[in-house]
């Protein structure tokens, strides 16, 4: 009984020195209480979230640390991928980027019309998106017209041979109605065959691709019938595409024919097409401050569609400044942020006064200096951990 009374006295002399211990820390100590949920919870004593319900996690904050160093164990630091850059000074120029979008150059856009009235016997190339090349059969008409200029040359040629000796010269005649026929599609070659086997004379005009591209049109069906300059096709090389955007007119004075204008593409991450502004528009749009400027793009391996999303990258004036990577910077309605790791291993959080923004780059113009190190991985988690232990974020 003497034993177990001793044994309930120490107990409670541990404890009460367990808890004195415990008192001591938390009034000696920067010991605080919150939540992980919401770090804005900031207590000094144990107990219940007011906004989740959920029981505060206890922080202790290092007394010897500036309000905005953070430091982090090897383990923590390994865990969020932190990684620095030596600040450095960069060429950088201001840039504009313009919305726009990939259509067709009008000037690989061709129209085949019919040169001579008839009606389409056979139809080759019936569909839209078909490719065509140089000499490619597209239709074939059927044209009385046809048949008679035909005949005329074949009469025209017989009787030079005939009448050589005549005295008269039937050349120009000759010429002339190979001319006809050579303006109505003929080639060389169909009409030297014309002539030297005449069983090969035909009604049927076959109509020859003269150019390469996609066919973007069709205006006529089988057993349609043409009259003399109906347009058959549309056919346009997609070899070379225009990309258009907009800008307003107090903008255009910037621009001039020849400027140096980046292409990015929607689907093609991280490729940039270089070219050049080839046209202004030397008119607004009706009731608008909107005109208009193209830009010239190779598309000699097709992958490419008029219709693309693109954008236009226009870089104007270059300068030296403090320059570091655009996901090193934290920025909100109060400012921007930069984390930089200091000599004894912590990071502190900078204020920092940004500028112009290139490509995935930012111009610092105030707040850190040439040689520092900047977090250029890793800012986000670096920024979360301080709202965990502070309870508020760097920049308020």
């Amino acid at each position: 009984m003497k034993n177990k009374f001793i044994t309930i006295i120490i107990s409670l002399l541990l404890s009460s020195c367990s808890q004195k211990a415990e008192k001591e820390e938390e009034k000696n100590s920067n010991v605080f209480y919150t939540c992980s949920m919401d770090p804005q919870i900031i207590e000094k004593k144990p107990g219940i979230c007011p906004i989740c319900k959920m029981e505060l996690t206890k922080i202790i904050i290092d007394s010897n640390s500036t309000k905005n160093e953070l430091k982090l164990s090897e383990e923590q630091i390994a865990l969020a991928n932190i990684k620095t850059s030596k600040v450095s000074e960069e060429k950088i120029g201001s840039e504009k980027i313009l919305n726009g979008q990939l259509v067709l150059n009008e000037n690989r856009r061709y129209k085949i019309s019919s040169r001579v009235s008839g009606r389409i016997e056979h139809l080759y190339v019936k569909n839209t998106g078909e490719f065509v090349k140089p000499g490619t059969l597209l239709y074939e008409i059927y044209s009385e017209e046809f048949m008679s200029a035909e005949k005329e040359y074949l009469m025209a040629v017989e009787k030079q041979k005939r009448l050589s000796d005549s005295g008269i010269h039937y050349n120009e005649l000759v010429e002339g109605a190979k001319n006809k026929l050579l303006l109505w599609g003929l080639n060389e070659n169909q009409i030297n065959a014309l002539v030297e086997n005449k069983n090969s004379f035909t009604n049927l005009i076959p109509i020859y691709s003269k150019s390469s591209g996609v066919v973007i049109s069709v205006g006529f069906k089988e057993g349609d019938y043409l009259m003399n300059g109906d347009g058959v096709y549309e056919i346009a090389n997609l070899n070379s595409l225009w990309v258009e955007a907009q800008l307003y007119a107090n903008e255009v004075s910037t621009l001039s024919n020849g400027d140096e204008a980046f292409i990015k593409v929607d689907g093609f991450f991280g490729r940039t097409w270089k070219s050049k502004i080839v046209f202004a528009s030397p008119q607004l749009e009706i009731q608008s401050t909107i005109d208009l400027i193209r830009g010239e793009i190779s598309n000699s391996s097709m992958e490419l569609k008029p219709g693309m999303r693109a954008s236009i990258l226009l870089k104007e004036e270059t300068r030296k400044a403090i320059v570091v990577p655009l996901n090193a910077v934290l920025q909100d309605s109060k400012g921007a942020v930069v984390w930089i790791k200091k000599e004894n291993g912590s990071y502190e959080s900078r204020m920092v006064i940004i500028g112009i923004q290139s490509d995935d780059k930012i111009e610092i113009r105030s707040g850190i200096e040439v040689g520092e190190e900047v977090v250029i991985s890793g800012a986000y988690l670096l920024n979360s951990e301080y709202i965990f232990k502070r309870g508020t974020s760097p920049m308020y």
